[in-house]
């Protein structure tokens, strides 16, 4: 069912249940779950979402046009009447609707009901269907605005911060601040011969090298195999330790 008044599917709603540990738990600001029974809940997640990418693409284009319409304000933010205003707009399933509104609600930091839309439209990207390159690139492709084809380090940085972020929200594997920054240190590195700019990554043309990296790929195996007990975050070394 699609936005607009009617109740959602009843099976997909945000209450507490067994099946679907990543609702377990209140939706506070920078909330993270812990503990086994509440692991691998972005997996979950990306089996009820009925969004896919053009219309997440057209969440960003609404978000950054409510942004730029903020007199006096970062032209990232936008308040959470302009991001239900765009789901209606949009016309997204009943059950996303409530599930986005969550998250929305996870990267408000501050409580001020606003976020910044990149980290948000980003944070959903590994939900919609698709390949792991798939969703990779659209992460990319939310950020790049002007349709560039290239980020910077800062953009990439950015990036993989809202995608730990999801992970961190939903009591998923996570990866260390220093891992995150030897990560894109490392691609821009590789990629150098490349990229027609040492400061500039290709992200259509190199996803292979950030799928098949070994940090990104020792963070992949902490997601398909969780430890009971364990919830760490991978570090350099490929090892775990408590997520700060």
């Amino acid at each position: 069912k699609k936005s607009g008044g009617r109740e959602g599917d009843p099976s997909l709603a945000l209450n507490p249940s067994p099946s679907r540990p990543w609702q377990s738990r209140p939706a506070t600001m920078g909330n993270m779950m812990s503990g086994a029974a509440d692991r691998l809940a972005l997996v979950a997640l990306s089996h009820v979402i009925q969004c896919r990418r053009a219309e997440l693409m057209g969440l960003r284009k609404e978000l950054a046009e409510a942004a730029q319409n903020h007199a006096g304000t970062s032209k990232k933010m936008v308040a959470r009447k302009d991001f239900d205003h765009a789901m209606v707009t949009l016309n997204f399933e009943d059950s996303d609707v409530e599930i986005f509104d969550r998250l929305f609600t996870l990267y408000d930091k501050t409580g001020a009901g606003k976020v910044n839309y990149h980290e948000v439209v980003i944070g959903i990207s590994p939900l919609v269907p698709g390949t792991l390159n798939d969703r990779l690139v659209l992460a990319f492709e939310l950020c790049d605005d002007e349709g560039k084809g290239f980020v910077d380090k800062s953009e990439m940085l950015f990036i993989f911060k809202a995608l730990n972020q999801l992970c961190n929200f939903l009591g998923d594997p996570t990866m260390e601040l220093e891992t995150l920054e030897e990560l894109v240190e490392s691609l821009f590195i590789s990629t150098q011969d490349t990229a027609d700019l040492t400061e500039a990554f290709g992200y259509a043309d190199n996803v292979n090298a950030i799928a098949e990296h070994p940090l990104f790929e020792a963070w992949l195996r902490k997601l398909d195999e969780p430890q009971e007990g364990d919830n760490g975050s991978v570090t350099s070394g490929g090892d775990t330790s408590t997520a700060v």
